[in-house]
């Protein structure tokens, strides 16, 4: 009995409808015994309502009406099994064409009904299997490691080995831009395999009340999140670093939950943002409390050697997605996409080869392709208009000689551009301020300082605030 409270115990909540026999009372209270929850109705009518509360259903019939109310429980979304008395098992062919998924025959001893659900929940394990096998096939892709040869590729994949069964929370830190999710994937390939399914939720894509909402259904077990928990897989969340400090620690607890699945793991995404002021607290005392495996992904331009095959692997994907023939590299585009310094990582590669492919007719992508965005190439023409204008000017320079050449200059670019800024604001501070991307208090000390606008006095100043 021991061993059946155990089992019987994770199995969900019974409904039986139907009439009661002594036996069958005797059946419901062994199983209320056993610390499987159970419920009765006299009839359909009466059990209607709470059909959304249970798991699965026991239906005792006894004549053809009563089986044809067996596809109402169908179309309910539950799971039933028919009972029946020995004098109606005629009845049966009936019922399995109508939805039922067993047949009991009185006296029903606990055990039936036990490996009835047992084999209903493995049912279940396998399909959820299947259907995450077949998204995984259609991603087309292997996750088993990080593609390249160079020395950051190297030690990153051997910091996913090293993660391992023994820690629950992973840890990915990494810069902006850098793909988190396909590192995400080839951990859960590690652990804890295909077999599992993995969940992926970004933190900038979804409205605080729905993260939350996803979060509650983690905490309490419902949902695909809570389902998870119960019979294991990766929860995977870019961008944890946006949560709130509450929802961060709430993941930490429920990680740290006894009873769960062993198979489940928890990935955080850590974007490192130079532009943010403050950084989190939360997410490094993970790492300090070695609650955590932390995983750095190395930014692109430290991986230059690897460049070339992750293009490849971009452009092969680009062509499945679209349906379009698959275009290489020219050597010219190869190397020119290797000199670059990719400050944006994967995320910007993957945008600069997607306008390639894209604006490309042959079978191959050349450096031209490979170019600038005609707002990138007026950027690179300025710097050439001032570097043809100022060498002369440097060569004249005579060694030794004191000069304010350097103030000079950047005064004679800095007026004409604040005058121009200003102009397109329409005289408005604060909107200039924000196109060059200054301080408003330092963009009216320079206007001030080159002669561009009057002093304001303080007493003004304080009140413009």
């Amino acid at each position: 009995m021991a061993d059946r409270k155990k089992s019987s115990g994770a199995l969900g909540r019974l409904l039986f409808i139907g009439p009661l026999s002594v036996g069958r009372k005797k059946l419901l209270d062994d199983l209320q015994e056993s610390g499987m929850e159970t419920d009765r109705a006299a009839s359909l009518e009466t059990g209607a309502g709470r059909l959304k509360h249970c798991d699965f259903v026991l239906f005792a019939a006894t004549d053809r009406s009563q089986i044809a109310q067996l596809r109402t429980v169908r179309e309910a979304g539950k799971t039933l099994a028919l009972v029946l008395r020995p004098e109606d098992k005629v009845l049966a062919p009936l019922g399995l064409k109508a939805g039922a998924r067993a047949v009991l025959v009185d006296e029903v001893h606990p055990d039936e009904v036990v490996k009835f659900v047992h084999s209903l929940h493995e049912e279940g394990i396998l399909r959820r299997e299947v259907r995450w096998l077949r998204s995984e096939m259609r991603q087309n892709g292997r996750r088993g490691t990080i593609p390249g040869t160079s020395a950051p590729a190297e030690r990153l994949n051997l910091a996913i080995k090293r993660s391992g069964k023994k820690y629950r929370v992973i840890l990915v830190r990494g810069e902006k831009g850098s793909n988190f999710l396909h590192v995400a994937r080839v951990i859960h390939h590690h652990f804890p395999g295909l077999r599992h399914p993995l969940l992926h939720l970004e933190a900038t894509q979804r409205p605080a009340s729905s993260m939350n909402k996803a979060l509650a259904r983690l905490e309490q077990g419902r949902g695909d999140e809570g389902e998870l928990l119960r019979l294991g897989g990766s929860l995977f969340i870019e961008d944890a670093q946006l949560l709130s400090p509450g929802s961060q620690k709430k993941l930490a607890e429920v990680a740290a939950l006894k009873g769960i699945s062993p198979d489940f793991r928890l990935i955080l995404g850590h974007t490192q943002d130079p532009e943010r002021l403050f950084e989190d607290e939360f997410l490094p005392l993970l790492e300090k409390d070695k609650k955590a495996h932390v995983v750095r992904v190395p930014p692109l331009r430290e991986r230059r050697k690897d460049i070339p095959r992750l293009a490849e692997a971009i452009l092969e994907e680009l062509a499945d997605r679209v349906g379009g023939e698959r275009r290489t590299l020219t050597p010219a585009a190869v190397e020119f996409l290797a000199s670059d310094k990719w400050w944006g990582n994967e995320a910007q590669l993957e945008i600069a080869l997607w306008r390639a492919y894209l604006l490309t007719d042959g079978r191959t992508i050349s450096v031209d392709d490979m170019k600038p965005s005609s707002k990138s190439r007026k950027v690179s023409d300025i710097e050439d208009f001032f570097r043809d204008r100022l060498a002369s000017v440097v060569a004249c320079l005579q060694d030794g000689q004191e000069s304010d050449f350097y103030a000079h200059t950047i005064r004679s670019v800095e007026k004409p551009l604040l005058e121009l800024v200003l102009h397109e604001s329409g005289g408005n501070q604060l909107k200039a301020a924000r196109l060059l991307g200054m301080n408003r208090n330092t963009l009216r000390r320079r206007l001030s300082e080159l002669g561009l606008v009057r002093r304001v006095p303080a007493r003004s100043r304080s009140r413009e605030r």
